[in-house]
């Protein structure tokens, strides 16, 4: 007597129009051959991309540099440099340069 739970072990025998008595398993190809390249990848950056990386490179740092606060040394140099009268900057450039921003950007409370 076959007991039921011992049934996924019995295999067809020699049934008509069956290709053998226990059924095919196909193999597993596996994953396929890669060759090892020779010389390593090679990357090619064209003279214009070169260019545009190192200008963003000097951008970012003229960036950092502008956007860092000053030093106590510094402040006290600039302190001592604008003291008084002394203003190295003429009064119509810093208008000029006030003007332009505003035209470029507009109030600020607009």
């Amino acid at each position: 007597m076959i007991e039921p739970i011992k049934l996924q072990n019995v295999y067809p025998i020699n049934k008509p129009g069956t290709a053998g008595q226990i059924p095919v398993v196909k193999k597993d190809p596996g994953f396929p051959v890669v060759q090892p390249a020779a010389e390593g990848d090679m990357v090619q950056i064209s003279s214009d991309a070169a260019q545009k990386g190192k200008l963003n490179a000097f951008s970012a740092a003229l960036f950092r540099e502008m956007n860092s606060a000053a030093g106590p040394e510094r402040m006290a140099q600039l302190k001592e440099q604008y003291a008084g009268d002394n203003c190295p900057v003429s009064g119509a450039d810093i208008a000029g340069a006030i003007v332009a921003r505003i035209r470029l950007e507009g109030f600020g409370n607009e």
